[in-house]
């Protein structure tokens, strides 16, 4: 009895969770940052920015003095040269060294500090990609939501208007039977209803993509089952919205990591050249060494070898010095380098110029699609209270056989089809509304 009891609270408790994951419904911000989490081409943009984040400590770091050391050891036999005196003997001996030595460039042209700047400009840059790509990201997000809601809400519609014309077939008949319509009348409510059969085939078709987009936006798995909440900005009564594109677009652009990630390429471009120009002046370094060994045929004047603390102490040698490199001919590599600098800086500048003229268009199209759908908006939910008003004067005129098939489906396909003008102008301008207040600074996912 207790295990029977146990399994059927066991049960009670699993239905219980599956029915609370069913219910579960996932708004837009959630779904965004659930892709910023797990999209796999972010990831790669931000290791793209530690790299670039890393280069750019390394070039602060070369400022400083190069350190080396080092020792051998080893044991000649035969034919050699004594180390001491530098002549020929044929005695096997041991000999042990030590060195020390450091670098630092006092002068390169400004090498240096300009790779700095170069790789600052270039961190900066990494910097805004990754977040110009979570914002495309996030927007890759939004279209995929709306298109899955949009597609749910019109199979909603088109398997309503199938569900009608299936109870129109069943009608048909009875008035076909009783000898109030004729057969031809019963083919064409028939056919009528296969096409409708057929649209919500399609439009399950469509969903199930949109549903595939949605989920390798976000890196879901593919079986993993989630169902979406329809925004409530969608259903208010929406206002129209005006807006200046031109200073819009300025104040935009000011912050805009798209466009900062072109004006940072710019500006390491520019350091390239300066770069390159370096190599035409002299560099100047500054090189320190120490040393010190110890050899078996170092002896004293008894012909005993000196012991190898005396010999570490005694064998000291130091050295300071500074190199002058002049360069005179390079078979004109330098002057090339620059000249592909320049050409590489213009190719920067061509960038810019194009990312701000797309994105100027870009949101000329936004708006005049937000403003678009807006009015047609308005006009398409007169026509759809319109259209529903002479549907429902048609289906009682078809009942009683006083229009014939062709003028009532017509009736019923115009109201089909003005709801679902009144959805896709709904969700066109609440996403591009989504759109122009992130134009306005704000990241309507944060």
């Amino acid at each position: 009895m207790r295990t029977l009891i146990r399994k059927f609270l066991f049960l009670a408790v699993l239905l219980l969770s599956l029915q609370l994951s069913a219910q579960e419904k996932w708004t837009l911000n959630e779904c965004i940052t659930f892709a910023i989490k797990n999209n796999l081409e972010l990831h790669n943009a931000d290791l793209y920015e530690n790299l670039a984040i890393t280069n750019y400590n390394q070039s602060k770091w070369n400022l400083l003095p190069g350190l080396g050391g080092g020792a051998d050891a080893g044991m000649n036999f035969g034919r050699s040269v004594d180390p001491n005196t530098n002549g020929i003997i044929n005695t096997s001996f041991f000999n042990n060294s030590y060195y020390l030595s450091a670098s630092v460039d006092l002068f390169r042209g400004f090498m240096l500090q300009n790779q700095i700047k170069y790789q600052k400009f270039r961190k900066e840059a990494a910097k805004n990609s990754k977040v110009s790509a979570t914002d495309e990201l996030a927007f890759s997000v939004m279209n995929a939501f709306y298109n899955v809601l949009f597609y749910e809400e019109l199979l909603k519609i088109a398997n309503s208007q199938k569900a009608l014309s299936e109870l129109n077939v069943k009608k048909t008949q009875i008035l076909v039977t009783a000898g109030l319509k004729s057969p031809t009348d019963l083919l064409e409510v028939k056919a009528n209803f296969e096409k409708e059969e057929l649209f919500c085939v399609q439009t399950s078709n469509s969903l199930s993509s949109s549903w595939i987009n949605l989920k390798k936006a976000m890196n879901l798995p593919p079986e993993k089952q989630i169902s979406l909440g329809f925004p409530d900005d969608v259903s208010e009564k929406v206002p129209e919205i005006e807006a200046n594109i031109h200073e819009l677009f300025v104040q935009h652009a000011a912050w805009s990591p798209f466009i900062q990630t072109y004006e940072m390429d710019l500006k390491s471009s520019l350091k390239s050249i300066s770069i390159s120009k370096s190599e035409y002046y002299p560099s100047i370094r500054l090189q320190a060494a120490y040393n010190t060994g110890f050899y078996q045929t170092n002896k004293d004047a008894n012909d005993e070898v000196i012991a190898f603390s005396s010999q570490i102490q005694n064998n000291r040698r130091q050295f300071v010095g500074a190199t002058l490199s002049i360069p005179i001919f390079g078979k004109n590599s330098v002057r090339f380098d620059v000249k592909r600098s320049r050409i590489a800086s213009d190719q920067a500048q061509t960038k810019l110029d194009i990312a701000k003229q797309t994105l100027l268009y870009e949101m000329e199209g936004n708006y005049n699609e937000l403003t678009a759908s807006w009015k047609e908006l308005q006009q398409a939910e007169k026509q759809l209270e319109a259209d529903t008003l002479v549907f429902q004067a048609a289906q009682k005129k078809f009942d009683q056989g006083m229009i014939n098939v062709v003028e009532f489906y017509t009736v019923k396909n115009r109201l089909a089809n003005t709801t679902s003008q009144v959805l896709h102008s709904k969700l066109t301008y609440a996403m591009k509304k989504r759109i122009l207040d992130f134009y306005k600074g704000k990241r309507f996912w944060e």
